[in-house]
């Protein structure tokens, strides 16, 4: 079993500078760093669960190819000293990006992507989730989800879930090959009420290869979605829809935001972010209708990103992975208070 290594840094009016940005944290935020070992350790995840954070990311030997990556799941009560929980692998296939939620029944469920990689080539992809038991101390072994024939395609990938009124909902992207070799993303707006056997529940009309996306839910069930693309001017979409959430509307964000979350901070406002225009670590403030501002740039640099968030007690929890410190890329835990993001 690795050791997980936890360094606590407490940032006060402290100059970071990376990749020739330099920065200066407010007052009050803390940054540690959770977990580092001799693997490529990134893609994050966070909730909570009986009262305790979870925290899971992949581990491989680098950022893509080489050994197949598996799914780390670490714990902790305070936020500052992290215990290992469970490690989920899967002969053959690249486990990757994993999402955590609860289930209706109270598990903990871990989506991931899983790619086949045969060298460098990418032969296919299929989405596989897992769960835990009802303690959150082990998980299951995991599996692929099932989903109609007719959208399926050589490379799928359902890269998060969100739990609302016992249905699940999550975006899920598929990569269409065309005849010049090259390929196309298209997203569409999935459910499950168990967490295995999925439906569409739209085709969503995105430009620009759309690919990562965070759902979440208003007071009034509509549903907002932050979405990745990565052609055109690559800026990320804000979706909005109301039940059924078969139609659509969209905001363009001035950003492009790479592994992106985000979460509500009450008052119609919301929290999210992600790798900022492939820079930095950075968090966005925005409400239901766009109005998209920058409100921080944590210490990172361009190989980062992917957080997971908790909101509680008028503090913002993050997990990301950055390596500005050190060759390898390391988990980090930042703990902010909402005061500093005003």
């Amino acid at each position: 079993m690795k050791k997980v290594i936890v360094v606590t840094i407490s940032l006060l009016i402290f100059f970071v500078t990376f990749n020739g940005i330099s920065q200066s944290l407010p007052e009050g935020i803390k940054v540690s760093k959770i977990y580092s070992d001799e693997n490529y350790n990134a893609f994050t995840s966070l909730i909570r669960f009986k009262g305790d954070f979870y925290c899971a990311f992949r581990s491989g030997e680098r950022h893509v190819y080489g050994k197949d990556g598996v799914i780390k799941i670490i714990s902790s009560k305070d936020g500052k000293a992290w215990k290992d929980v469970d490690q989920i692998a899967l002969n053959g296939f690249d486990l990757r990006d994993p999402k955590l939620s609860v289930t209706p029944e109270g598990l903990i469920m871990a989506t991931m992507g899983g790619s086949i990689y045969e060298g460098k080539t990418l032969l296919g992809g299929i989405p596989h989730v897992a769960f835990s038991n009802p303690k959150g101390t082990k998980f299951s072994p995991p599996q692929p989800i099932k989903y109609d024939e007719n959208i399926k395609s050589k490379f799928d990938w359902l890269w998060s879930l969100t739990w609302y009124e016992g249905t699940g909902y999550g975006g899920m992207y598929s990569r269409i090959e065309n005849k010049e070799g090259g390929n196309t993303t298209i997203i569409k707006l999935v459910k499950t009420t168990n967490g295995i056997d999925f439906i569409k529940v739209a085709d969503l009309e995105v430009e620009g290869n759309p690919n990562e996306s965070t759902v979440r839910f208003l007071p009034n069930g509509d549903m907002l979605m932050l979405i990745r693309r990565e052609q055109g001017n690559k800026r990320a979409y804000l979706g909005q829809s109301s039940p059924p959430y078969t139609d659509w509307s969209f905001t363009e964000s001035p950003y492009f935001i790479g592994g992106p979350d985000f979460v509500s901070i009450g008052e119609g406002q919301y929290i999210g972010g992600g790798r900022i225009n492939r820079e930095y670590t950075g968090l966005v403030s925005f409400g239901k209708n766009g109005d998209f501002r920058e409100v921080l740039k944590l210490p990172s640099n361009s190989d980062s990103s992917y957080p997971g968030f908790v909101f509680e007690n008028d503090t913002l929890y993050m997990s990301y992975y950055s390596s500005h410190e050190t060759e390898k890329t390391s988990i980090y835990f930042a703990e902010i208070p909402l005061v500093e993001l005003k």
